[in-house]
C-alpha cells in the first residue's frame, strides 16, 4: 500500500473519528431560552481541526492514487471531501455544514464523472 494512501486514510479517519468524540458544538453558559431549548455553539477550533484533517486526508489519499486526469483528482476531492463534511455537520446537527457537504459531494460526484467522459476518448 502507498505510503500517502494510509497516511491519508489515517488523517481522514481521525477527522470522522474526532467528529464522533466531540462534537464541535458546546452548550453555552447554561443558557436558556424561553421556548426551553438551550443555546449551543461552535468551538470554531475544533471544528477547523476536524475538517483540516479531514481535507489533508482526502488530499493525501487523492495524490497517492494515479488519476487519469485533473478532473478525476478534484471531483474525487470534492466527493471525498464532502461527504466528511457532510457526515461531520449531520453528527453535530450543523443544518449549513451538512447542506455544505452534500453539495460539494455532489459537484464533485459530477466533475470526476464529466472529466472521465471527456477524456475517454482521448
Amino acid at each position: 500500500m502507498n505510503v500517502k494512501k494510509a497516511v491519508g486514510g489515517l488523517f481522514y479517519f481521525l477527522g470522522v473519528a474526532l467528529g464522533i468524540a466531540k462534537p464541535p458544538v458546546e452548550r453555552l453558559a447554561c443558557m436558556k431560552l424561553p421556548s426551553g431549548e438551550v443555546c449551543r455553539g461552535i468551538n470554531t477550533p475544533l471544528l477547523l481541526a476536524e475538517l483540516g484533517l479531514i481535507m489533508a486526508g482526502a488530499l493525501l489519499m487523492g495524490l497517492g492514487h494515479r488519476f487519469k486526469n485533473g478532473h478525476e483528482l478534484n471531483g474525487w476531492l470534492g466527493v471525498a471531501t464532502g461527504l466528511g463534511m457532510a457526515f461531520v455537520g449531520g453528527y453535530a446537527k450543523i443544518t449549513e455544514l451538512f447542506a455544505f457537504g452534500v453539495v460539494l459531494a455532489t459537484i464533485g460526484l459530477l466533475v470526476y464523472k464529466l472529466g472521465r467522459v471527456k477524456h475517454a476518448h482521448g
